[in-house]
């Protein structure tokens, strides 16, 4: 069967620029036969819905050139669709594609693209919103609100690594209700997160067990931990070794229900997802992923 792909693009993802890395796939496409389609993703715009409406039943694949922003837009614009989803990270943290195996350089990603194999891998929901990394709330959720709703001259990762130590010592525990597979858990809760990769912020193994293909979610809660044994800890949380610590729980879960609370803000896959109550579950197998043949 011919392939047929959409290629989503964001301009403003990350260091890389996706006009260069446009200029390097575009070619390889045209030389091994792969119809293509463009679509420039913009700040303000539904990109699902964008791709809602430019894709359709004939499209094979869907390539999207970002950072996780842009591969959770992406992947929630083709939920409807029976399309492999190819990836050329080019975001400032690129979390997700650190639990496969595409290639670390962009042509390393694109021969992945031309000639890779497919694999079947879990994906997340939260209410009606589909994820591929996980949701976090608490610490995590109020960084990524901060880094949306205020100004600072910082870009990248130095601007996410001010708000981590800004908020991190003067962030308050709250107070969160929820069911884990129906067992109820009510804690002052530092961080929260619902994951189906491993790793947040660009380095932190927050869940250093998850796995994308094992048909279950990972949850890391932190409970209340004094300013300073935060800052004594925080190299676990980059390491993954952060279960030593008293005050932090891990559970393998298939469902969970946080209840609605305006004190607290999440995120979803970095982007700002607001307050609970939300459902999340996990959809196994559901996302045909194009990884490296050498798998």
């Amino acid at each position: 069967m011919k392939r047929k792909a959409l290629v989503v693009y964001n301009p403003a993802s990350g260091r890389l620029k996706s006009e260069k890395i446009l200029e390097n796939l575009i070619p390889e496409l045209r030389k091994s036969g792969i119809a293509y389609h463009l679509l420039e993703t913009r700040a303000g715009e539904s990109t699902p819905a964008s791709i809602d409406f430019k894709i359709d039943q004939t499209f094979t694949d869907v390539i999207a050139v970002g950072g996780d922003g842009t591969l959770n837009h992406t992947l929630n614009g083709i939920k409807n669709y029976n399309v492999v989803f190819n990836i050329i990270s080019a975001g400032s943290g690129n979390d997700f594609v650190k639990n496969i195996c595409i290639g670390r350089s962009t042509d390393d990603q694109i021969k992945t693209i031309i000639d890779g194999s497919v694999m079947r891998v879990d994906v997340g929901q939260c209410n009606d919103q589909l994820f591929l990394n996980g949701v976090g709330l608490g610490f995590d959720g109020q960084i990524v609100s901060d880094m949306l709703h205020k100004s600072s001259w910082l870009k990248g990762h130095l601007k996410y690594y001010y708000y981590v130590l800004k908020i991190l010592a003067t962030f308050k525990t709250i107070p969160l209700k929820y069911g884990i597979d129906k067992k109820q858990h009510n804690q002052d809760t530092l961080l929260l997160v619902a994951a189906n990769g491993t790793t947040f912020g660009g380095g932190f193994k927050l869940t250093p067990d998850a796995n994308i293909s094992d048909g279950l979610l990972d949850v890391c809660s932190i409970g209340n931990i004094s300013p300073i044994n935060r800052f004594l800890n925080i190299h676990k949380l980059t390491k993954g070794t952060h279960g030593s610590i008293e005050q932090v729980r891990f559970d393998k879960i298939k469902s969970m229900r946080i209840e609605a609370n305006p004190m607290i803000v999440g995120h979803i896959d970095g982007e700002y997802l607001g307050s609970p109550p939300f459902d999340i579950k996990i959809l196994p197998r559901f996302l045909k992923l194009r990884v490296n043949k050498r798998l």
